[in-house]
């Protein structure tokens, strides 16, 4: 018996050690320290991210899971399937199908938040040097953006410019240039609605002078309401309160500089930048420090400083906040 017991478990060992699965993910623990309007409040945030992967020839099975404890609002731990999807091809043809999200480094990604819209394909193929895509949701997420009609794609680079647009037939046309040109890094993407005054221009150029790298960027909205994108990977400040919301009151526009660079192996980074009031709202100045290391334990320690203005104001004087955060955080 203990012979069938042990050649039974040799065989299970054997056949996960085959199988082409994988499971890697990320976590961090934030302390978080705010002073607004004179009130104190001490909080903390823990954030496990999983990712599961199948992989069979062409095609890859995927499942992100998050789970989250946010002490600030006093909200029980959550637990959140965010991306269910599968990859294949058939012929040439590339296909991604399921629950997934687009991230803020796609085209559009600083402007729209790429919403995990329900039973999303997407279809594409190379065609000489252009790739060429079909995309289609069943059901429409939160975003404002992201209607069930379809859009179709195409992105090439032309002279070691990258070029790209999306075309949704009666609602938008999106168009994206990025490339590097004498030292200089530039990304450029502008929404061009079909509903009047409902445009936004999203920019960044960068260079590096010595030992410093120096970045601005900006978004310009014709009104207020139109950027979804709350988690934004550049800005220390954004015009989207979050995932789910339309926009801060009053902010049409954002913009900001950027200074990067490391010591001793410590990366360090100062942002700072304004929020456009829209009409009769009055601008919102914030500023961020950061300083980041790895450690010899294999997590990332960041520590940063905001200090940041009230947005929505007309009258009257502005009040600061200010923000520490120690983070711990762990890729594995």
């Amino acid at each position: 018996m203990k012979k069938l017991i042990a050649a039974a478990v040799a065989t299970s060992v054997s056949a996960i050690a085959f199988a082409d699965v994988s499971i890697t993910g990320n976590a961090n623990y934030e302390y978080f320290h705010k002073e607004d309007s004179g009130i104190n409040t001490n909080y903390g945030d823990t954030e496990i991210n999983l990712s599961v992967k199948g992989k069979t020839g062409d095609t890859t099975v995927v499942a992100n899971f998050e789970v989250t404890d946010h002490g600030q609002t006093a909200t029980a731990a959550a637990f959140d399937v965010e991306d269910t999807y599968m990859t294949t091809k058939i012929g040439d043809v590339n296909l991604k199908m399921g629950n997934f999200a687009s991230g803020t480094t796609a085209l559009g990604g600083e402007i729209d938040q790429g919403s995990r819209s329900t039973n999303k394909v997407s279809a594409t193929t190379k065609i000489g040097g252009a790739t060429i895509g079909y995309h289609v949701a069943s059901e429409s997420g939160t975003d404002v953006y992201n209607t069930d009609g379809a859009a179709i794609t195409a992105a090439m680079n032309i002279g070691g410019v990258d070029v790209s647009i999306k075309e949704q037939s009666d609602s938008y046309t999106l168009m994206g240039v990025k490339g590097s040109a004498a030292g200089v890094n530039y990304r450029v993407e502008s929404w061009d609605s079909d509903t009047s005054n409902s445009d936004v221009l999203f920019y960044e150029v960068g260079t590096k002078l010595g030992d410093v790298n120096v970045s601005y960027a900006a978004i310009d909205a014709d009104t207020t309401g139109l950027v979804t994108e709350g988690d934004s990977s550049i800005f220390a400040q954004e015009m989207a309160v979050d995932s789910t919301s339309a926009g801060k009151t009053g902010v049409d526009g954002v913009s900001q500089v950027t200074l990067s660079t490391s010591v001793d192996g410590t990366a360090l980074k100062l942002r700072v930048g304004e929020l456009r009031g829209a009409a009769t709202y009055k601008d919102a100045s914030f500023s961020r420090i950061e300083a980041s290391r790895t450690l010899a334990s294999g997590a990332k320690l960041t520590v940063s400083y905001d200090d940041y203005e009230d947005t929505g104001v007309t009258t009257g004087a502005m009040s600061d906040t200010q923000l520490l955060e120690v983070d711990l955080s762990v890729n594995f």
